[in-house]
C-alpha cells in the first residue's frame, strides 16, 4: 500500500470518526468538514483513484483541480474552526468570505483558460495562454498560504490558553501542521517563481517537497484534532476514579445528614455531573456536621494527630475526617451544640482543583487511617453522652 493511500485511509478514519459531531455546534461542523475535505483530497492522489477519473471523464488535469479546490476549501474550513475556537468573536468574517469566494471562481476560471503543459496541472503553459497556469497557481497558492499563516498564529496563540496538557498539545499539533502548510505554499510559490525568472526546474525536488510537506501537513493537523477529545476521555476517567474514591466519605456523612441528598436521580454515564453532586453533598453534609462538634474538639483531633506522628501534609485532612466521624456520631440524635465555635472546614476558600484533592485526602483518612479510627474510638463514650445530655444542646432548627 502506497503513502498516499495510506494517508488517506487515516484521514477518512478521522473525518468519518468526527462525522457525528457536525449537528452540535458551528467549530465542530468546520472541523468536520475540514476532515471530510482533506481526505477526499488526498484520496485525488490514490494512483489507482486518479487514473479511473482520468479513464473514465476523460480530463487528465481534473483530479488535480479537484484536489486543489478541495485543499482550498478545507482550508476555509479549518480557519473558521480556530476563529471559533481562539476567537469566538469573531475575526474579519466579511474578508473570509470575499475571499473563499474569489478564490475558488478565479481558479476555476484561470484551470479552464491555461494551456497545461504534460506533468500535471502545476506546470507553467505555453503560448498565448502561459500566464494562465501562472495565476492559477498563485489563487491557490496565495489563499492557502495566508489562511494557514492565520491559522498557526491563531492556534499557537490558543495553546496557553488550553486548560488540559493534551489541549496543548492538540492546538500545538494543529499550529505544526498549518506551519507546514505554510511552507507548502511557500516553495511551490518558490519553484514557480524560479522557473519563470531563470526557466530552472527541479520537478523531482518540487515534487518530494511538496508532498512531504503536504503529507505531513495532514497528518499533523489530524493529529492535533485527535487530541482534545482524547483529553475529555481522560477526564472522564479520572473524574470516575475521583467520584470513586469519594464515595465511602460521601456515604458515612450522609448517612448522618440524609436530608443533604437531593432527590432527583442522574444516569450512571453522567460521571461528571455525579462528580459535581456528590462534592456539593459532601460539603452540604460538612457544613451540617459542624454543628454538632466544637472547634476544640477539632484542634484536639489536631494535636492528637501530630502526637500519632502524622506527616505535616496529610495532618490537616486527618483531624477533619477525625472531628467529622465524632460529629457523625452525634448527628442522628437531632441536636446541636449551641453557644461555642465550631469547626471551620479544611475545603473553604480553595479553587476545584485543590477542593477536590482535599476532599480525596480526607476521604482517604476517614476510611483507612488509623488514627482516625482511634481518635473515635476514644472519642466515641463522650460523644455518645453529648448526644443524649439535654444541658449543652438544643433540638435541629430552634
Amino acid at each position: 500500500m502506497n503513502t498516499p493511500t495510506i494517508v488517506a485511509c487515516a484521514l477518512w478514519l478521522v473525518a468519518l470518526w468526527r462525522l457525528p459531531s457536525i449537528r452540535h455546534s458551528h467549530k465542530q461542523r468546520s472541523l468536520a468538514l475540514t476532515l471530510a475535505a482533506l481526505a477526499a483530497a488526498m484520496t485525488l492522489e490514490v494512483p489507482e483513484i486518479k487514473a479511473a477519473i482520468n479513464d473514465h471523464v476523460g480530463i487528465t488535469g481534473l483530479p488535480p483541480l479537484l484536489k486543489h479546490l478541495l485543499g482550498v476549501s478545507s482550508a476555509a474550513f479549518l480557519l473558521d474552526f480556530v476563529i471559533a475556537v481562539v476567537r469566538p468573536q469573531g475575526l474579519a468574517h466579511r474578508t473570509r468570505i470575499v475571499a473563499i469566494g474569489t478564490t475558488l471562481p478565479l481558479m476555476l476560471a484561470f484551470y479552464a483558460m491555461a494551456n497545461w503543459m504534460p506533468g500535471g496541472a502545476v506546470r507553467v503553459g505555453e503560448g498565448k495562454r502561459a500566464i494562465y497556469p501562472v495565476l492559477y497557481m498563485a489563487a491557490f497558492t496565495l489563499y492557502i498560504g495566508v489562511a494557514m499563516i492565520v491559522a498557526t498564529w491563531l492556534f499557537l496563540a490558543g495553546v496557553r490558553h488550553s486548560r488540559t496538557l493534551l489541549g496543548k498539545a492538540g492546538l500545538g499539533f494543529l499550529g505544526l501542521g498549518t506551519m507546514l502548510g505554510s511552507l507548502y505554499a511557500l516553495q511551490r510559490i518558490g519553484f514557480v517563481t524560479l522557473q519563470l525568472t531563470t526557466g530552472a526546474e527541479n520537478p523531482e525536488l518540487e515534487d518530494f517537497l511538496s508532498t512531504t510537506l503536504k503529507q505531513l501537513a495532514i497528518l499533523s493537523i489530524a493529529l492535533g484534532v485527535c487530541l482534545p477529545p482524547l483529553s475529555v476521555a481522560v477526564e472522564y476517567v479520572e473524574s470516575w476514579n475521583t467520584l470513586r474514591r469519594l464515595q465511602p466519605l460521601w456515604h458515612q456523612l450522609t448517612q448522618a445528614t440524609p436530608y443533604v441528598v437531593l432527590s432527583t436521580s442522574i444516569a450512571k454515564r453522567r460521571v461528571p455531573f455525579r462528580l459535581e453532586r456528590c462534592v456539593i453533598e459532601i460539603e452540604d453534609a460538612s457544613l451540617a456536621l459542624r454543628e454538632y462538634v466544637s472547634a476544640e474538639l477539632h484542634e484536639h483531633a489536631r494535636s492528637f494527630a501530630r502526637r500519632s506522628g502524622v506527616s505535616d501534609t496529610e495532618i490537616e485532612a486527618v483531624a477533619e475526617a477525625s472531628w467529622l466521624s465524632v460529629a457523625a456520631r452525634i448527628a442522628p440524635s437531632g441536636k446541636q451544640l449551641k453557644g461555642v465555635t465550631y469547626p471551620q472546614l479544611g475545603v473553604t476558600g480553595r479553587d476545584r482543583p485543590s477542593e477536590i484533592a482535599w476532599l480525596r485526602a480526607v476521604s482517604r483518612a476517614y476510611s483507612s487511617s488509623p488514627v482516625v479510627a482511634e481518635f473515635f474510638r476514644q472519642e466515641e463514650p463522650s460523644a455518645t453522652v453529648l448526644a443524649a445530655s439535654p444541658e449543652r444542646l438544643s433540638p435541629r432548627g430552634n
